[in-house]
Formats: structure tokens, C-alpha cells, sequence
């Protein structure tokens, strides 16, 4: 017995040591110029290891010494090849031209056990996906977002009242400040919920959104098939949400949308599409395909809604603060346009605050050196007849069908070839004198082509709306606990520090 075991452990390594010689040649096979993989990991190492975020390890891909002048490169994922794609050509190519090869993200979930993650607009596959994004696009034209500005003004004069009522040059976690005011915001824009983020530091709110970003052993797991292995993901049952989350926002989005169609309130937010949604489906039962009865479906937009415009705009103000701090000129030039703007009013329009040239520089370059995102990714699905997507005129390939392409958003941005001294911050770089230097086709913080971010307009006014009630009377400054740099937190898919930024604020 003991000998038939050790034989069957000898054939299985053997056989999958044939399987991953034969599948890390495939590139060599076919004339692509590929990075060489290592035994097991392929090229994803750092990455598998915990080292770097699935981000960072594709930038240091795309940045691999040799393939500087390369149109993509062959890699080796734990499941077998991929394509990073470097020229800026091929990516619009993909991205936008033929898009139709390319609906699909490369990441899934498990549709039965997570229906929260699988009916979301970020995971949504197929034609799904253009049914789902044509019916919750209307909450993000600038008509609505400019009806619902007076409800974000609002929780702006909140963060100037929390700041207000800090002891004089208070040394603060700005990360955290800047996140209850998106939390707050989100909650009574999108829900007409009062979450009360910035006034208690015990809002609920705040800790499910929180909570969704720090991954536990569980998610990390979970993440890593979603990433690596997404055939996988209902195999392994694999969750988005962890099950305080799902709770939370399935409680809290049925007792709104109860709420709601009690009131007959309309809104203009994402309740009202909601609830159209849902009366959709019940008028049309005989669509198969319509699943907007079912709560889960409904909540799984409500929970994306939250969670991704929680994190990204705090981010960037984050972000943003941190670069000011340690560039007192750039931040002296900003304040100054704030106080201009602002005048003797006590906050300013929406016309406005689209308007000012300077703050619109300093959120662009803070989105190039950190891109929240930092990746973009497809999956290539081929037609069973018809034209089929190849690479030419780089390569003469027809792409297997399921082939994952990625753009490292991170290694772009922070590509000399298009950004001079990428490392420097330099909002000038976007003034109206120099846009005619740059290669705008190497700008994306929000992704490219018809599935780009859908809350662009939203998160950059969240930014901006936040900075400009902060700055007014605040200034921030390094302090003894501010880290001069630092490294990206490994356990999280968005750009986050893995340490707190401290700043001290300094009250006019």
C-alpha cells in the first residue's frame, strides 16, 4: 500500500511536470516573445507569494528590462498563458474596436452561492452586462449628479464641522477622514440613508464598508481563485462579500426599497432605478432573462455602488493630501484657487467646481501616479463562426478562445516613455499649455472602451468636493508620523498604502 501511494504522488508530479513544460512553451511554440516562467508559478510569483498586489506584479511585468519596445508580452499564469499588452494601439484595439471579442473581464464568481458578486456590474458576463449597465447609466448623467449636488454639499459642511471641532493641529489618520466622508456621501446619494460616518465613529455604515477592503484568510483564499483560477469559482464556491457584508447591505437595501415604495418618494438615486427595475419584471414576466425580482440581484448593484465608490474617491483624496503635504508650493496654489472660488459663500456650485483649471490638475495627476485601480483585464471569447480575433498585424495568432489579456494601468502611468520623470508630482503636466505633450491614450484611471468605470463623473466630483471642503480652511503638513514612502498592501485589489498616512492639519 504504502509503495502504491508513493507511486501514484511520483506519477501525478511527473505528469504535472510534463503539463507545465509543455504548457509554459506555448509562447516559444509560437514565436512570441514571452518572460521566462518559473516551475509552478509561472510569472505570478511575487504575487502568489503575498510579496506585491496582483497590480503591482503586473507592472513589474509590463516594466520586464528587454520588452521595451514590445506590442505585448507572452506570460505564464498558474492556469497557462496570458498577454500583457504594451502598445497603446493594441490596447484601444481591444478595449474599444473589438470589443465584442472582448465583453467579458477575466475574473468571475460562483452565479448560485454569490449571486451578490456574480449580478454586479464589475462581474456581469455576456449580454448581461449591456442590459445591466443601460439600466443603472441613468443615475450617473451629469443631470442627475448635478440634482443630487445639493445633497453632497451637505455632507461636505459635515467634514468641515468634524474638522472644525478637532484640537488645533491635530494629527490625524487622513485616510480615515477621507473615507467617512465618502461613505456618508455614497449612503445619501445613492440610498437616502443617513449614515452618519463623519459624526459616529461607531456608524455601521462605515464599519461594512471598511470591513469589505481588510481580507481575511477566507477572502484572501477566495480573491486568489477569482484572480487565478475563475473556472474554479463555482467549484470552490467562492464569495465576494464576506457574510457580515452580504447581511448588511441585503437588511439595509430591502428595508429602503420597502421604505421607498411605501413613500412614492422619487429621488432621482439608485433606489428609483432600483425599484423601476423591479417593476419592470413583475410587468414582464415572461422574460426569463429578467431577474430584477429577486432581491439579491437587485442588492448586488446596490453593495458594487457603495463599496467601489467608497474606496476609490477616499483614495484619491488620500492620496491627493499626501502628495500636497510633502509639495506646499502646489498646495499653497490650490488653496488659493479654493478660497477664490469659495469667495464669501459658504460652498460652491456644481458649474463651479467643474470649472476650477487647478483642482482639476492636482485629482488628474494624483489618478496617473495612483492609479486606484492600477489594471485592466479581458477575456477573449471567440465566435463558434465568423471572423475570428487574431494578432496581427503583430503576430500572426488566432487568440485561443478564454485567453485573459491585461493593461497595467500602474506600469503606464508611470511609463517614462509617455510621462517624463513619472515619479515626480507635477500637476502642471495637465495644464492647458501642455496637454499638447501628452499621449492622452496613456491616461485611464478609469479603465477604457464601453466597460470603463461608470461612476467617473461621480467619483471625481466626490474627490473634488471633498478636497475643496477640507482645504478651505485646513492646510495639511508632514508630521513625526508621516512616512516619507511606502509600499502597496498586498491583501487588497485596490491601490492602498500597507501603512496609515499620518498628517498633521493646520487650521487657518
Amino acid at each position: 500500500m504504502y509503495t502504491e501511494i508513493i507511486l501514484l504522488i511520483a506519477s501525478l508530479a511527473l505528469a504535472f511536470y510534463l503539463w507545465q513544460k509543455r504548457v509554459h512553451s506555448y509562447w516559444r511554440r509560437h514565436g512570441i516573445k514571452s518572460i521566462k516562467p518559473k516551475p509552478i508559478f509561472g510569472n505570478f510569483r511575487s504575487f502568489l507569494t503575498g510579496k506585491v498586489p496582483y497590480f503591482e506584479q503586473l507592472s513589474m511585468l509590463y516594466n520586464t528590462p528587454g520588452f521595451e519596445e514590445e506590442p505585448l508580452i507572452g506570460v505564464y499564469l498558474l492556469k497557462g498563458p496570458g498577454i500583457i499588452i504594451r502598445d497603446l494601439d493594441l490596447i484601444k484595439t481591444v478595449m474599444i474596436k473589438k470589443f465584442n471579442f472582448f465583453v467579458n473581464r477575466v475574473i468571475r464568481t460562483d452565479p448560485i452561492h454569490d449571486p451578490l458578486g456574480y449580478n454586479n456590474l464589475f462581474f456581469v458576463r455576456n449580454s448581461d452586462w449591456k442590459n445591466v449597465r443601460s439600466k443603472i447609466s441613468p443615475v450617473f448623467t451629469s443631470g442627475k449628479i448635478k440634482q443630487m449636488y445639493p445633497l453632497m454639499v451637505e455632507i461636505g459642511k459635515d467634514l468641515e464641522q468634524l474638522l472644525a471641532n478637532l484640537p488645533v493641529d491635530s494629527i490625524v489618520c487622513i485616510k480615515d477622514i477621507c473615507s467617512r466622508f465618502t461613505t456618508d456621501l455614497i449612503a445619501t446619494i445613492a440610498f437616502g440613508i443617513k449614515a452618519n460616518a463623519l459624526k459616529d465613529t461607531n456608524s455601521e455604515f462605515f464599519k461594512v464598508n471598511t470591513e469589505f477592503f481588510n481580507f481575511d484568510l477566507s477572502r484572501v483564499l477566495d480573491s486568489f481563485i477569482i484572480f487565478l483560477f475563475p473556472t474554479l469559482a463555482s467549484l470552490a464556491r467562492v464569495k465576494t462579500f464576506s457574510k457580515r457584508t452580504r447581511d448588511f447591505f441585503m437588511n439595509t437595501i430591502s428595508y429602503v426599497l420597502s421604505e421607498r415604495e411605501k413613500s412614492g418618494l422619487h429621488r432621482n438615486d439608485l433606489i428609483d432605478v432600483l425599484l423601476a427595475m423591479k417593476r419592470e419584471a413583475a410587468a414582464h414576466p415572461e422574460n426569463d432573462k429578467n431577474k430584477t425580482e429577486d432581491l439579491a440581484y437587485l442588492v448586488a448593484h446596490a453593495a458594487t455602488f457603495q463599496t467601489a465608490g467608497f474606496e476609490t474617491s477616499s483614495s484619491t483624496m488620500t492620496m491627493t493630501l499626501f502628495e500636497l503635504a510633502r509639495n506646499t508650493d502646489i498646495q499653497k496654489r490650490l488653496r488659493q484657487e479654493v478660497n477664490d472660488y469659495f469667495a464669501d459663500e459658504d460652498f460652491i456650485s456644481y458649474e463651479r467646481i467643474q470649472e476650477m483649471p487647478y483642482l482639476t490638475q492636482v485629482v488628474n495627476e494624483t489618478l496617473r501616479k495612483y492609479p486606484i485601480a492600477g489594471f485592466s483585464e479581458r477575456e477573449c471569447t471567440q465566435p463558434e463562426t465568423g471572423e475570428k480575433f487574431t494578432l496581427k498585424p503583430y503576430y500572426d495568432l488566432e487568440v485561443p478562445n478564454g485567453m485573459p489579456f491585461y493593461v497595467s494601468t500602474l506600469g503606464i502611468h508611470r511609463d517614462e516613455k509617455y510621462w517624463p520623470d513619472p515619479m515626480k508630482y507635477d500637476p502642471d503636466r495637465f495644464a492647458p499649455e501642455n496637454r499638447d505633450k501628452i499621449n492622452m491614450d496613456a491616461y485611464m484611471p478609469f479603465g477604457i472602451g464601453p466597460r470603463n468605470c461608470i461612476g467617473m463623473r461621480l467619483g471625481l466630483l466626490q474627490a473634488k468636493l471633498g478636497l475643496v471642503h477640507l482645504l478651505r480652511n485646513h492646510s495639511v503638513a508632514k508630521c513625526g508620523k508621516t512616512v516619507d514612502s511606502f509600499n502597496y498592501a498586498s491583501n487588497t485589489p485596490v491601490m492602498s498604502p500597507d501603512v496609515d498616512i499620518y498628517l498633521q492639519l493646520q487650521k487657518d
